[in-house]
């Protein structure tokens, strides 16, 4: 396990009275709506609480990574790193909910909602318009880490 992950496990505060409303919900859409139109709106559900946490005057990564920890922290929605590379930034986010609130079934569209918060924060940091945030599926890594890369909308292909 990520070294991160262990230390911020160490420190959370399990919160479990919303969780069994949260599987319900999620196994009730899995039954009414096509995984990808879940992950569409799990993907605005996180630009709208992009927008609701602004991160007002910041403009530096390290600054943008203490700003989204402190978020994070205060929800135990778990931790975040930034990754800096040639022609990206990624973010690795260790530890979220996810399985936890949706359940096994919303592990391929829940992700979304992550991808949407990362875009709108990238968005206000003054990424441009043909700048993307998408998971990175597969790769190095711990299984409990999720990784959204920021890049040019080509690097993704379709």
């Amino acid at each position: 396990m990520d070294p991160r992950s262990l230390d911020y496990l160490k420190q959370r505060r399990p919160s479990e009275t919303v969780e069994p409303l949260l599987r319900a919900l999620s196994a009730e859409l899995a039954t009414q709506v096509p995984e990808g139109q879940l992950r569409a709106l799990a993907y605005l559900a996180g630009r709208r609480f992009g927008t609701q946490q602004s991160i007002g005057e910041i403009r530096t990564l390290v600054e943008f990574e203490a700003f989204a920890n402190d978020v994070l922290g205060r929800l135990d929605w778990g931790w975040m790193s930034i990754e800096e590379g040639t022609g990206a930034v990624d973010i690795l986010h260790g530890c979220a909910p996810l399985q936890r609130w949706f359940g096994d079934g919303g592990v391929p569209w829940a992700p979304g909602f992550f991808e949407g918060m990362y875009a709108e924060w990238m968005r206000q940091l003054g990424a441009g318009e043909r700048l993307d945030v998408r998971q990175i599926l597969g790769g190095t890594g711990s299984a409990e880490v999720m990784r959204f890369r920021l890049a040019h909308e080509s690097s993704f292909g379709q």
